[in-house]
């Protein structure tokens, strides 16, 4: 399966290409939309969390005080990753539905083209994060271990994203039932908050929280990124395993339902 992905990378960097061209042609500021969107949620969650709800975010690794917006942010890019991946692959089968009717071509072609484009917008993301992080001195080497981070959620995500595509070619009712999950996993996830307040509050929230595979993603952004803690190599490799085996069994899941989908279609 990972030798057809090479194989077909010429296909899947046309398809990238034709979703780049097109994601934003029919607005007047373009991609930067892709930025607007996530700083404007980070004003608004951090003015709303921070001076209403009054939640303190821990010290920065520099040792200088505390932000709450940049360790919001932090959350934000991570879990935009993995919940802009998902979005997409769900709804790519459908958009190409013609195409694959008409054309012979593995069908997660579309799905990986247009999550590359995905990757392109996060990274633009990561960017303004560490100007961010710049301006408040808070940098550190263990900024490096953001990459890996990042790549086991993209495959994870992506993984996931592969096997939701093909249930909702079948069943169109998943997307709306994802978004509800989605919208309820967000905030189990250490996004908002750090990890630390669930600690001591209601045991099973505590653990579903725990449990939940984004908060290992988040929560070792959080401390590569903003508290400039190592996470153990341990916990690096087991993300990044963690995010293979997923996209792995999700690609193999996905070939196997997917043989029929033109006609699905």
């Amino acid at each position: 399966m990972l030798t057809d992905l090479y194989r077909q990378r010429a296909l899947i960097g046309a398809f990238a290409n034709r979703d780049f061209a097109t994601r934003y042609r029919s607005s007047i500021l373009g991609w930067a939309w892709s930025l607007i969107q996530p700083l404007a949620i980070l004003v608004v969650f951090a003015a709303v969390f921070s001076l209403v709800f009054r939640i303190k975010a821990p010290d920065l690794g520099n040792g200088e005080g505390a932000s709450y917006a940049a360790f919001l942010f932090t959350g934000l890019v991570t879990w935009n990753l993995f919940s802009g991946l998902l979005n997409l692959s769900m709804t790519q089968l459908k958009s190409n539905g013609e195409l694959l009717k008409k054309v012979q071509f593995p069908a997660w072609a579309p799905i990986l083209g247009a999550s590359i484009v995905q990757l392109i917008q996060v990274l633009l993301e990561l960017t303004v994060l560490v100007l961010m992080f710049l301006w408040l001195r808070n940098v550190g080497w263990t900024w490096i271990l953001a990459i890996p981070i990042l790549i086991g959620t993209a495959l994870f995500a992506q993984g996931i994203g592969l096997v939701l595509s093909i249930i909702n070619a079948r069943f169109g009712d998943v997307m709306y039932i994802v978004a509800v999950v989605l919208s309820a996993l967000y905030f189990l996830t250490p996004v908002l908050y750090p990890i630390s307040m669930v600690d001591g509050q209601n045991e099973l929230l505590s653990l579903v929280v725990k449990l939940n595979p984004m908060s290992w993603y988040v929560q070792s952004m959080h401390e590569v990124m903003y508290s400039l803690i190592a996470p153990s190599a341990l916990v690096i490799l087991a993300l990044l395993v963690g995010g293979f085996l997923t996209f792995w069994a999700g690609l193999a899941i996905f070939n196997r339902w997917s043989e029929d989908i033109g006609e699905l279609l």
